[in-house]
């Protein structure tokens, strides 16, 4: 159902956020976190030593293959751009790209100012600083699963698990999502042969590295060698156990938290396999956005940024339904204050910041919750709906 513009509150034009994002990189643009210095440049470094393909012959870098390509594929560029200069605009580059599938998704549900919306979402605080400050690549992983539940609300099932391949292929993080897609793809009763869709794309973003010497089996391992931390409870995630890791003999919650993760995982497909298969869009965007809220917040040993995808489907919500700003605004306090304790070591910061990202998981699951009583709040797209 598409509103009028009428029904929608004024949004800046293009022209403005784009005005408005140009000078936050001119503010920024000094900035690089710690991750620059001590793991992107080497990697660009061996990438301009070894040459493009040869430097695929042996195992570097501790991220999957798709993001070294694109070093790769931009490494000639560093002849004329300084490199820490080159690794920000392909940041950047993920950045549009993100805005970009916002913008489809946003059309598809009928917003009637989708590239206004998008543009606005690119600006949110918790988004813009990863590839302004931080130099991150989630911008291009979230794209991609943006892109598959855009292909799901379109029912177009093979399409969706190739893109979560994608997704996945990039970064482990993208996997905070699955128990959604897995809960859809049971209530739509979807073929299993478009479920091999998802395994087989991530496999085949590894062909070109194995093709050029890189170990199969050191490329099959790579997430495993990523979750080899350290004993921290919380790594400046937002989420309950970096509350809990302020109390004494906290360590022994690991396990517990653990537990935790799975029961909530199983928990939310037993919830939404049946509740899917006639949901309307905005309640798959809303049913999304709690599993991404949902998984970093119960799993121990999470980041600042793993909020990331939960902090753009809570504004693309938002954005189609205006009466629900909270949710947008708490992730975005959340993440924010997150991130402002990573790059300040100020840690409390970020045990700040789990209270506004508790909240907005509650709000969030609130009319699911309510809806099993048998008096949740309408769920369905209606009166206010872009």
């Amino acid at each position: 159902m598409r509103a009028s513009e009428a029904d929608m509150p004024r949004l800046p034009s293009v022209a403005v956020s784009v005005a408005i994002g140009l000078v936050l990189v001119a503010i920024t643009w000094p900035l690089f976190g710690i991750d620059v210095q001590n793991y992107l440049l080497p990697w660009l470094g061996h990438i301009r030593d070894s040459g493009p393909v040869a430097a695929f012959a042996e195992p570097f870098g501790n991220y999957a293959p798709p993001y070294l390509y694109l070093l790769a594929a931009v490494s000639p560029l560093a002849a004329l751009i300084s490199e820490p200069v080159l690794l920000k605009l392909l940041s950047f580059a993920g950045h549009l790209l993100l805005v970009g599938a916002a913008a489809r998704l946003l059309a598809m549900l009928g917003h009637a100012r989708p590239w206004r919306a998008a543009a606005l979402l690119g600006l949110a605080p918790s988004l813009f600083v990863s590839p302004a400050v931080l130099v991150q690549c989630d911008a291009l992983w979230a794209a991609a699963l943006v892109a598959a539940l855009t292909a799901a609300i379109e029912r177009r099932h093979a399409a969706m698990f190739a893109w979560c391949g994608l997704a996945f292929a990039i970064k482990l993080q993208a996997g905070f999502a699955g128990p959604f897609f897995l809960a859809l793809a049971l209530a739509r009763g979807v073929p299993l042969r478009f479920w091999l869709l998802a395994p087989a794309t991530a496999f085949a973003t590894l062909l070109p590295a194995w093709a050029a010497g890189w170990p199969l089996g050191d490329l099959l391992t790579i997430y495993l060698r990523q979750t080899a931390y350290g004993g921290a409870l919380a790594l400046d995630a937002p989420n309950l156990w970096m509350i809990v890791q302020t109390l004494p003999g906290s360590a022994r919650f690991g396990h517990l938290a653990t537990l935790a993760a799975v029961a909530g995982c199983l928990g939310y497909v037993a919830l939404f396999r049946q509740r899917l298969a006639t949901a309307d869009p905005v309640t798959l965007i809303r049913a999304a956005c709690l599993c991404a809220l949902l998984l970093p917040g119960l799993l121990p040993r999470m980041h600042e940024r793993y909020f990331f995808v939960s902090d753009v489907l809570a504004l693309v919500l938002a954005l189609v339904r205006p009466g629900e700003w909270r949710v947008a605004m708490l992730t975005q306090l959340g993440s924010s204050l997150a991130i402002l304790a990573y790059l300040s070591g100020v840690h409390g910061l970020a045990s700040l910041g789990a209270v506004p990202m508790l909240v907005a998981t509650w709000l969030v699951a609130r009319p699911f919750l309510f809806e099993l009583r048998g008096d949740a709040p309408h769920l369905s797209m209606g009166a206010g709906t872009a």
